[in-house]
Protein backbone atom coordinates (compact mmCIF):
# COMPACT_ATOMS: atom_id res chain seq x y z
CA UNK A 1 0.00 0.00 0.00
CA UNK A 2 1.44 3.59 -0.83
CA UNK A 3 1.90 6.41 1.64
CA UNK A 4 -0.82 8.75 -0.38
CA UNK A 5 -3.24 5.80 0.34
CA UNK A 6 -2.95 6.01 3.89
CA UNK A 7 -5.27 8.34 5.87
CA UNK A 8 -4.15 9.88 8.96
CA UNK A 9 -5.97 12.17 11.16
CA UNK A 10 -4.22 14.47 13.72
CA UNK A 11 -6.36 16.33 16.54
CA UNK A 12 -4.29 18.81 18.38
CA UNK A 13 -5.04 21.67 20.64
CA UNK A 14 -1.97 23.45 19.51
CA UNK A 15 -2.03 25.20 16.28
CA UNK A 16 1.62 25.15 16.40
CA UNK A 17 2.36 21.08 17.20
CA UNK A 18 -0.46 20.85 14.93
CA UNK A 19 0.31 22.53 11.61
CA UNK A 20 4.11 21.01 12.06
CA UNK A 21 2.95 17.36 12.38
CA UNK A 22 0.53 17.78 9.70
CA UNK A 23 2.93 19.34 7.44
CA UNK A 24 5.78 16.79 7.87
CA UNK A 25 3.12 13.85 7.35
CA UNK A 26 1.85 15.81 4.24
CA UNK A 27 5.39 15.68 3.05
CA UNK A 28 5.75 11.97 3.42
CA UNK A 29 2.77 11.38 0.65
CA UNK A 30 -0.07 10.63 3.64
CA UNK A 31 -3.30 12.02 2.97
CA UNK A 32 -4.01 14.12 6.37
CA UNK A 33 -6.76 16.02 7.96
CA UNK A 34 -6.83 18.04 11.05
CA UNK A 35 -8.53 19.37 13.89
CA UNK A 36 -8.45 21.49 17.27
CA UNK A 37 -10.03 19.13 19.41
CA UNK A 38 -12.43 15.83 19.30
CA UNK A 39 -15.63 17.93 19.12
CA UNK A 40 -14.58 19.56 15.62
CA UNK A 41 -13.00 16.01 14.51
CA UNK A 42 -16.76 15.31 14.38
CA UNK A 43 -18.07 17.66 12.49
CA UNK A 44 -15.27 17.01 9.62
CA UNK A 45 -17.61 14.10 8.69
CA UNK A 46 -14.84 11.41 6.82
CA UNK A 47 -16.44 9.77 4.26
CA UNK A 48 -14.47 6.34 6.04
CA UNK A 49 -12.40 5.67 9.30
CA UNK A 50 -8.72 7.04 9.05
CA UNK A 51 -6.18 4.45 8.91
CA UNK A 52 -4.13 6.32 12.08
CA UNK A 53 -4.90 9.12 14.55
CA UNK A 54 -2.57 11.43 15.89
CA UNK A 55 -4.30 12.53 19.19
CA UNK A 56 -3.03 15.06 22.19
CA UNK A 57 -5.56 14.54 24.35
CA UNK A 58 -6.66 13.00 27.86
CA UNK A 59 -7.32 9.08 28.30
CA UNK A 60 -10.93 9.70 29.41
CA UNK A 61 -11.54 11.30 25.80
CA UNK A 62 -10.15 8.60 24.17
CA UNK A 63 -13.79 6.10 23.30
CA UNK A 64 -15.18 10.04 22.32
CA UNK A 65 -12.82 9.94 19.18
CA UNK A 66 -14.74 9.96 15.72
CA UNK A 67 -14.50 5.86 14.55
CA UNK A 68 -12.46 4.81 17.33
CA UNK A 69 -14.94 3.19 19.31
CA UNK A 70 -16.71 0.50 15.89
CA UNK A 71 -13.61 0.32 14.37
CA UNK A 72 -11.09 0.14 16.99
CA UNK A 73 -9.74 -3.18 16.13
CA UNK A 74 -8.56 -1.33 12.48
CA UNK A 75 -7.75 1.96 13.50
CA UNK A 76 -4.68 2.67 15.86
CA UNK A 77 -4.32 5.46 18.14
CA UNK A 78 -1.23 7.13 18.73
CA UNK A 79 -1.08 10.29 21.59
CA UNK A 80 1.24 12.97 20.93
CA UNK A 81 1.41 14.61 24.34
CA UNK A 82 3.56 16.28 26.92
CA UNK A 83 4.24 13.56 29.95
CA UNK A 84 2.94 15.19 33.18
CA UNK A 85 3.45 11.38 34.83
CA UNK A 86 3.87 8.25 33.92
CA UNK A 87 0.50 7.27 35.20
CA UNK A 88 -0.72 9.67 32.07
CA UNK A 89 1.20 6.91 29.68
CA UNK A 90 -0.13 3.87 31.24
CA UNK A 91 -3.94 5.67 31.59
CA UNK A 92 -3.45 6.44 28.00
CA UNK A 93 -2.31 2.82 26.86
CA UNK A 94 -4.47 1.35 28.79
CA UNK A 95 -7.19 3.06 27.40
CA UNK A 96 -6.52 2.15 24.01
CA UNK A 97 -3.83 4.12 22.70
CA UNK A 98 -0.96 2.22 20.61
CA UNK A 99 1.91 3.82 21.21
CA UNK A 100 3.06 7.07 22.69
CA UNK A 101 5.11 10.17 21.40
CA UNK A 102 6.18 13.09 23.39
CA UNK A 103 5.89 16.82 22.48
CA UNK A 104 7.63 18.72 21.32
CA UNK A 105 8.47 16.46 18.31
CA UNK A 106 11.67 16.58 17.64
CA UNK A 107 12.77 12.59 16.66
CA UNK A 108 11.45 12.18 12.99
CA UNK A 109 12.96 8.88 12.80
CA UNK A 110 11.29 7.08 15.64
CA UNK A 111 7.84 9.14 14.65
CA UNK A 112 8.98 7.55 11.10
CA UNK A 113 9.39 3.91 12.61
CA UNK A 114 6.13 4.01 14.68
CA UNK A 115 4.23 5.39 11.47
CA UNK A 116 5.78 1.95 9.59
CA UNK A 117 5.16 -0.06 11.95
CA UNK A 118 1.63 0.47 13.25
CA UNK A 119 0.59 1.17 9.03
CA UNK A 120 1.79 -2.45 8.94
CA UNK A 121 0.01 -3.97 11.16
CA UNK A 122 -3.22 -2.32 9.99
CA UNK A 123 -3.07 -3.63 6.47
CA UNK A 124 -2.33 -7.08 8.37
CA UNK A 125 -5.78 -6.93 10.17
CA UNK A 126 -7.43 -5.51 7.42
CA UNK A 127 -5.88 -8.05 4.93
CA UNK A 128 -6.55 -10.71 7.77
CA UNK A 129 -10.50 -9.83 7.48
CA UNK A 130 -10.89 -9.79 4.20
CA UNK A 131 -9.21 -13.14 3.33
CA UNK A 132 -11.50 -14.69 6.92
CA UNK A 133 -14.40 -12.90 4.93
CA UNK A 134 -13.39 -14.43 1.20
CA UNK A 135 -13.20 -17.44 3.32
CA UNK A 136 -16.37 -17.75 4.96
CA UNK A 137 -18.28 -16.73 1.56
CA UNK A 138 -16.17 -19.41 -0.14
CA UNK A 139 -17.45 -21.69 2.70
CA UNK A 140 -21.05 -21.01 2.34
CA UNK A 141 -21.18 -21.48 -1.69
CA UNK A 142 -19.26 -24.79 -0.57
CA UNK A 143 -22.01 -25.70 1.19
CA UNK A 144 -24.59 -24.11 -0.22
CA UNK A 145 -22.85 -26.89 -3.24
CA UNK A 146 -22.20 -29.66 -1.37
CA UNK A 147 -26.17 -29.70 -0.20
CA UNK A 148 -27.25 -29.37 -3.65
CA UNK A 149 -24.73 -32.25 -4.94
CA UNK A 150 -26.65 -34.49 -2.25
CA UNK A 151 -30.16 -33.20 -3.33
CA UNK A 152 -29.36 -34.23 -6.95
CA UNK A 153 -27.44 -37.67 -6.08
CA UNK A 154 -29.91 -38.37 -3.24
CA UNK A 155 -32.83 -37.90 -6.10
CA UNK A 156 -30.13 -39.60 -8.40
CA UNK A 157 -30.18 -42.83 -6.12
CA UNK A 158 -34.25 -42.77 -6.70
CA UNK A 159 -33.91 -42.66 -10.39
CA UNK A 160 -31.34 -45.86 -9.97
CA UNK A 161 -33.59 -47.66 -7.31
CA UNK A 162 -36.64 -47.79 -9.85
CA UNK A 163 -34.50 -49.14 -12.63
CA UNK A 164 -33.55 -52.17 -10.30
CA UNK A 165 -35.93 -55.11 -11.06
CA UNK A 166 -38.02 -56.10 -8.29
CA UNK A 167 -36.00 -58.27 -6.09
CA UNK A 168 -36.79 -61.83 -4.82
CA UNK A 169 -38.28 -62.40 -7.88
CA UNK A 170 -39.77 -65.68 -9.72
CA UNK A 171 -39.57 -65.51 -13.65
CA UNK A 172 -40.55 -68.92 -15.45
CA UNK A 173 -40.02 -71.11 -12.08
CA UNK A 174 -36.50 -69.32 -11.76
CA UNK A 175 -35.84 -67.35 -8.52
CA UNK A 176 -34.09 -63.93 -8.96
CA UNK A 177 -32.91 -62.06 -6.35
CA UNK A 178 -30.38 -59.13 -5.72
CA UNK A 179 -28.95 -56.57 -3.55
CA UNK A 180 -26.62 -53.51 -4.31
CA UNK A 181 -24.88 -51.30 -1.98
CA UNK A 182 -23.33 -48.10 -3.12
CA UNK A 183 -20.26 -46.73 -1.96
CA UNK A 184 -21.74 -42.61 -2.74
CA UNK A 185 -25.29 -42.42 -3.12
CA UNK A 186 -25.18 -43.28 -6.82
CA UNK A 187 -23.48 -46.52 -7.87
CA UNK A 188 -21.80 -47.77 -11.24
CA UNK A 189 -23.18 -51.23 -10.11
CA UNK A 190 -26.56 -52.45 -12.24
CA UNK A 191 -28.34 -55.43 -12.76
CA UNK A 192 -31.59 -56.78 -14.43
CA UNK A 193 -33.44 -59.44 -15.16
CA UNK A 194 -36.89 -59.78 -17.26
CA UNK A 195 -38.82 -62.76 -19.18
CA UNK A 196 -37.84 -63.52 -22.74
CA UNK A 197 -40.45 -65.55 -23.79
CA UNK A 198 -42.19 -68.85 -21.70
CA UNK A 199 -39.00 -71.29 -20.67
CA UNK A 200 -36.20 -68.56 -21.17
CA UNK A 201 -35.44 -65.07 -18.65
CA UNK A 202 -31.99 -63.20 -19.42
CA UNK A 203 -30.05 -61.48 -16.69
CA UNK A 204 -27.47 -59.30 -16.86
CA UNK A 205 -25.09 -58.21 -14.18
CA UNK A 206 -22.88 -54.74 -15.30
CA UNK A 207 -19.95 -53.18 -13.86
CA UNK A 208 -19.15 -49.62 -14.75
CA UNK A 209 -15.70 -48.14 -14.34
CA UNK A 210 -15.24 -45.57 -11.87
CA UNK A 211 -17.90 -44.48 -9.63
CA UNK A 212 -20.59 -41.44 -9.33
CA UNK A 213 -22.83 -39.62 -11.32
CA UNK A 214 -21.26 -39.84 -14.43
CA UNK A 215 -20.59 -44.11 -14.03
CA UNK A 216 -24.41 -43.95 -12.83
CA UNK A 217 -25.08 -42.75 -16.26
CA UNK A 218 -24.01 -45.25 -18.13
CA UNK A 219 -26.29 -47.40 -16.17
CA UNK A 220 -29.15 -45.46 -17.54
CA UNK A 221 -27.83 -45.86 -20.90
CA UNK A 222 -27.48 -49.58 -20.18
CA UNK A 223 -31.33 -50.13 -18.88
CA UNK A 224 -32.87 -48.48 -22.03
CA UNK A 225 -30.99 -50.48 -24.55
CA UNK A 226 -31.90 -53.38 -22.95
CA UNK A 227 -35.27 -52.47 -22.82
CA UNK A 228 -35.48 -51.43 -26.59
CA UNK A 229 -34.00 -54.23 -27.42
CA UNK A 230 -36.78 -56.77 -25.39
CA UNK A 231 -39.38 -54.61 -27.61
CA UNK A 232 -37.56 -55.19 -30.86
CA UNK A 233 -37.40 -59.14 -29.67
CA UNK A 234 -41.04 -58.99 -29.20
CA UNK A 235 -42.09 -57.52 -32.28
CA UNK A 236 -39.21 -59.84 -34.01
CA UNK A 237 -37.72 -56.98 -35.44
CA UNK A 238 -34.44 -57.84 -33.44
CA UNK A 239 -33.17 -61.00 -32.00
CA UNK A 240 -29.65 -59.51 -30.52
CA UNK A 241 -31.75 -60.16 -26.93
CA UNK A 242 -31.88 -63.66 -27.65
CA UNK A 243 -28.26 -64.40 -27.48
CA UNK A 244 -25.46 -63.04 -24.74
CA UNK A 245 -22.56 -62.30 -27.55
CA UNK A 246 -25.07 -60.14 -29.27
CA UNK A 247 -26.00 -58.47 -26.67
CA UNK A 248 -22.48 -57.62 -25.45
CA UNK A 249 -21.51 -56.48 -29.18
CA UNK A 250 -24.48 -54.54 -29.53
CA UNK A 251 -23.91 -53.12 -25.59
CA UNK A 252 -20.17 -52.17 -26.95
CA UNK A 253 -21.28 -50.82 -29.95
CA UNK A 254 -23.40 -48.29 -28.41
CA UNK A 255 -21.07 -47.02 -25.50
CA UNK A 256 -18.68 -46.81 -28.81
CA UNK A 257 -20.74 -44.51 -30.33
CA UNK A 258 -21.83 -42.36 -27.24
CA UNK A 259 -17.69 -42.04 -26.64
CA UNK A 260 -18.74 -40.48 -22.58
CA UNK A 261 -14.98 -42.41 -22.02
CA UNK A 262 -16.61 -45.36 -19.90
CA UNK A 263 -16.09 -49.11 -20.19
CA UNK A 264 -18.15 -51.93 -18.33
CA UNK A 265 -17.23 -55.28 -17.12
CA UNK A 266 -21.04 -57.67 -17.72
CA UNK A 267 -22.20 -60.82 -17.15
CA UNK A 268 -24.98 -62.07 -19.46
CA UNK A 269 -26.85 -64.77 -19.22
CA UNK A 270 -29.96 -67.18 -20.55
CA UNK A 271 -31.56 -69.58 -18.40
CA UNK A 272 -33.67 -71.82 -20.28
CA UNK A 273 -36.86 -73.88 -17.99
CA UNK A 274 -37.59 -76.30 -20.51
CA UNK A 275 -33.86 -78.09 -20.90
CA UNK A 276 -32.46 -76.68 -17.62
CA UNK A 277 -29.52 -74.94 -19.37
CA UNK A 278 -27.66 -71.35 -19.09
CA UNK A 279 -26.35 -69.85 -21.99
CA UNK A 280 -23.88 -67.20 -21.00
CA UNK A 281 -20.88 -64.81 -21.95
CA UNK A 282 -19.05 -62.63 -19.72
CA UNK A 283 -17.01 -59.12 -21.12
CA UNK A 284 -14.31 -58.73 -18.71
CA UNK A 285 -16.29 -59.02 -15.89
CA UNK A 286 -14.36 -59.71 -12.86
CA UNK A 287 -14.74 -61.82 -9.99
CA UNK A 288 -16.12 -64.56 -12.15
CA UNK A 289 -19.72 -65.38 -11.53
CA UNK A 290 -19.92 -68.98 -9.46
CA UNK A 291 -22.18 -72.37 -10.30
CA UNK A 292 -23.35 -73.97 -7.16
CA UNK A 293 -25.22 -77.18 -6.17
CA UNK A 294 -25.23 -79.18 -3.27
CA UNK A 295 -22.51 -81.11 -4.93
CA UNK A 296 -20.02 -78.01 -4.86
CA UNK A 297 -19.15 -74.66 -6.42
CA UNK A 298 -17.25 -73.62 -9.24
CA UNK A 299 -16.36 -70.62 -11.26
CA UNK A 300 -17.70 -70.06 -15.01
CA UNK A 301 -15.46 -68.86 -17.35
CA UNK A 302 -15.50 -67.39 -20.61
CA UNK A 303 -13.14 -65.91 -23.65
CA UNK A 304 -14.06 -61.76 -23.71
CA UNK A 305 -12.93 -57.97 -22.93
CA UNK A 306 -14.85 -55.47 -21.09
CA UNK A 307 -17.35 -53.52 -23.15
CA UNK A 308 -16.55 -49.81 -24.58
CA UNK A 309 -13.14 -50.19 -24.79
CA UNK A 310 -12.24 -51.77 -28.48
CA UNK A 311 -14.37 -51.58 -31.66
CA UNK A 312 -14.69 -54.80 -32.80
CA UNK A 313 -14.01 -57.38 -29.49
CA UNK A 314 -15.05 -60.74 -29.72
CA UNK A 315 -16.82 -63.03 -27.06
CA UNK A 316 -17.25 -66.62 -25.82
CA UNK A 317 -20.79 -68.11 -26.23
CA UNK A 318 -20.98 -70.64 -23.73
CA UNK A 319 -23.80 -73.45 -22.88
CA UNK A 320 -23.69 -75.71 -19.59
CA UNK A 321 -26.32 -77.71 -17.78
CA UNK A 322 -27.97 -76.59 -14.49
CA UNK A 323 -27.74 -79.28 -11.91
CA UNK A 324 -30.15 -79.55 -9.43
CA UNK A 325 -30.48 -77.18 -6.63
CA UNK A 326 -28.13 -75.23 -8.76
CA UNK A 327 -27.71 -71.30 -7.74
CA UNK A 328 -25.52 -68.86 -10.14
CA UNK A 329 -23.93 -66.01 -7.85
CA UNK A 330 -22.71 -62.88 -9.47
CA UNK A 331 -20.27 -60.04 -7.09
CA UNK A 332 -19.14 -56.71 -8.56
CA UNK A 333 -15.86 -56.24 -7.88
CA UNK A 334 -16.67 -54.58 -4.82
CA UNK A 335 -16.59 -57.36 -2.70
CA UNK A 336 -12.46 -57.89 -3.38
CA UNK A 337 -12.39 -55.02 -1.52
CA UNK A 338 -13.64 -56.21 1.84
CA UNK A 339 -12.60 -59.72 1.78
CA UNK A 340 -10.13 -60.35 4.97
CA UNK A 341 -7.69 -62.65 2.42
CA UNK A 342 -4.41 -61.04 1.22
CA UNK A 343 -4.07 -62.24 -2.31
CA UNK A 344 -6.08 -62.02 -4.86
CA UNK A 345 -5.89 -66.30 -4.87
CA UNK A 346 -7.01 -66.36 -1.69
CA UNK A 347 -9.68 -64.24 -2.05
CA UNK A 348 -11.01 -66.02 -4.91
CA UNK A 349 -10.99 -69.34 -3.14
CA UNK A 350 -12.61 -67.62 0.20
CA UNK A 351 -15.40 -66.33 -1.97
CA UNK A 352 -15.86 -70.24 -3.63
CA UNK A 353 -15.98 -71.94 -0.26
CA UNK A 354 -18.10 -69.24 0.89
CA UNK A 355 -20.79 -69.66 -1.69
CA UNK A 356 -20.37 -73.58 -1.70
CA UNK A 357 -21.21 -74.03 2.32
CA UNK A 358 -23.73 -70.69 2.32
CA UNK A 359 -27.37 -72.23 0.98
CA UNK A 360 -29.26 -69.42 2.24
CA UNK A 361 -30.41 -65.92 0.66
CA UNK A 362 -28.37 -62.75 -0.09
CA UNK A 363 -27.98 -61.41 3.31
CA UNK A 364 -27.23 -64.51 4.80
CA UNK A 365 -24.56 -65.04 2.06
CA UNK A 366 -23.05 -61.00 2.69
CA UNK A 367 -23.13 -61.85 6.86
CA UNK A 368 -20.72 -64.74 5.84
CA UNK A 369 -18.33 -62.53 3.89
CA UNK A 370 -18.29 -59.86 7.37
CA UNK A 371 -20.43 -57.52 5.18
CA UNK A 372 -22.55 -56.33 8.06
CA UNK A 373 -19.28 -54.89 9.84
CA UNK A 374 -18.30 -52.74 7.49
CA UNK A 375 -20.28 -49.14 7.11
CA UNK A 376 -17.90 -47.13 4.70
CA UNK A 377 -17.31 -49.31 1.83
CA UNK A 378 -14.32 -48.86 -0.59
CA UNK A 379 -16.72 -49.72 -3.41
CA UNK A 380 -19.74 -49.87 -4.92
CA UNK A 381 -21.14 -53.93 -4.17
CA UNK A 382 -23.49 -55.39 -5.60
CA UNK A 383 -24.99 -59.58 -5.60
CA UNK A 384 -26.81 -61.14 -7.65
CA UNK A 385 -28.27 -64.82 -7.62
CA UNK A 386 -30.56 -67.29 -9.93
CA UNK A 387 -31.62 -70.66 -8.21
CA UNK A 388 -34.51 -72.95 -8.50
CA UNK A 389 -37.51 -71.29 -7.02
CA UNK A 390 -38.04 -74.45 -4.76
CA UNK A 391 -34.43 -73.63 -3.78
CA UNK A 392 -34.90 -70.14 -2.50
Amino acid sequence: MSPSSDQILVIDSNPVDRENLVSYLTGKGYFVQAASNVETAHLLALPEAPDLIFADVPSEQIPLLPFFESDKKEISLIIVSEVESAGDVVACLRGGAGDFILKPVKDFERLDSVIHKTLDQIRLSKLNKRLRSELEERNRKLREGIHELRTDQKAGLQVQLKMLPQPDKIINDFHFDHIVRPSLYLSGDFLDYFRIDDTKSLFYFADVSGHGASSAFVTVLLKNLSARLLRNLRRNSSDELSCPVKFLKRLNQELIVSDLGKHLTVFVGIVDHSDRSLTYAIGGHFPLPILSSPSGAEYLNAKGVAVGLFPYPKFERVVCPLPQDFKITVFSDGILEVLPSETLKEKEKLLLDVVSRERGGIKSLLTSVGLDDIDDLPDDIAVLTVCDKDAS
